[in-house]
């Protein structure tokens, strides 16, 4: 029988005189049935509440049980020091949540039980984020929601992979690139924000991932989905990061991309570690985040992204400098119009 992890008793013991405040006589076994545990875990857990409270550890300092209630078998608390209310989520965490649920909304989009549980919860947190605050969050930020995929892609998808059939994807890329080609499904995974197919692409000959929410268009093929050796033999791409210097403006990077927060200055400077899929993921958001940013660590991170703009501008001067504009398509040097 595998042991109790600390962290499932430290929840336990945040949770237990809360529970008793809304149960106040309960036995020792109504509690231990309810957490899971035995009479006699939950007897140590009061022992170690007995012995918690504020740093001062004075006897009215501390957590407080009846002792003639426990000699009863019963528990009754007399001081909770605040633990009989429940346990509050953070700021940044019920905002981590709101969009994790908003991912997990997508993959039980055909469930309609579970999608009302859901969108009740949503509701609420969203509700609680809008009364909030909380020192580390003074303005509530609009909390976005994922984009939802085109009605039949999700479901088009599942069917695929449950069935082992091939799809051809009509897709669009961060760059709004629309491309079509066929793919063989591995398997749909989340990173908290969105749901990515990953699949075998026939036109590139190689394992790739395709976010949910910029399918346009999923088809069931009748044609079964092959086993490639090389998607099992490449090994997956190594997650690289990255420590960016925000400024305060850039406080929405935080709330949308998954990161730890290294620590905030007093300007509200925020200091972050962020982990990307790739190297090239990295850039494109350095780049997305240049006003916003401060410093960007590694050094050769931020000359990657400062070589990307520079090759952008450079390629958005020389076609003004063929008289020219980018809207009339002229090419650099030759003076031309590429439409036509």
């Amino acid at each position: 029988m595998a042991r109790p992890s600390s962290t499932d008793r430290l929840v336990r013991l945040l949770a237990l005189p809360a529970w008793v405040s809304e149960h106040d006589g309960a036995t020792l076994e109504q509690a231990a049935a309810h957490f899971g545990v035995t009479a006699q875990t939950i007897r140590r857990d009061v022992d170690t509440l007995w012995v918690s409270g504020l740093p001062g550890g004075l006897p009215d300092e501390l957590v407080d049980f009846s002792a003639e209630a426990l000699e009863a078998g019963r528990l009754s608390l007399t001081e909770p020091l605040g633990l009989d209310r429940p346990v509050r989520l953070s700021h940044r965490e019920a905002v981590a949540l709101l969009l994790s649920l908003g991912v997990l909304a997508q993959v039980l989009a055909d469930d309609p039980d579970a999608a009302a549980v859901l969108d009740q919860t949503r509701r609420a947190l969203r509700r609680a984020l809008g009364a909030s605050s909380s020192q580390d969050a003074p303005v509530s930020p609009v909390v976005p929601s994922p984009q939802p995929a085109p009605a039949g892609v999700l479901p088009a998808v599942r069917q695929a992979l449950a069935g082992r059939r091939r799809l051809h994807l009509v897709y669009v890329s961060a760059t709004d690139t629309r491309t079509e080609r066929d793919v063989d499904p591995l398997e749909l995974v989340s990173d908290g924000t969105h749901l990515t197919l990953r699949a075998w692409c026939l036109t590139a000959r190689a394992e790739r991932s395709f976010r949910i929410d910029r399918i346009l268009q999923a088809q069931v093929l009748d044609v079964p989905a092959v086993s490639h050796r090389a998607s099992h033999r490449a090994p997956r791409t190594a997650a690289v990061e990255a420590t960016l210097v925000l400024k305060p403006t850039g406080r929405w990077l935080v709330e949308q991309i998954p990161c730890e927060v290294l620590h905030t200055d007093r300007d509200g400077t925020l200091h972050v570690r962020i982990r990307g899929r790739d190297r090239a993921w990295l850039v494109g958001l350095v780049l997305s985040a240049g006003r916003h940013l401060r410093s960007v660590a590694p050094a050769d991170l931020a000359d990657e992204a400062a070589t990307a703009a520079q090759r952008a501008l450079d390629s958005a001067a020389a076609v003004y400098a063929c008289g020219g504009t980018p809207a009339n398509g002229c090419a650099p040097g030759d003076g031309e119009r590429l439409d036509s």
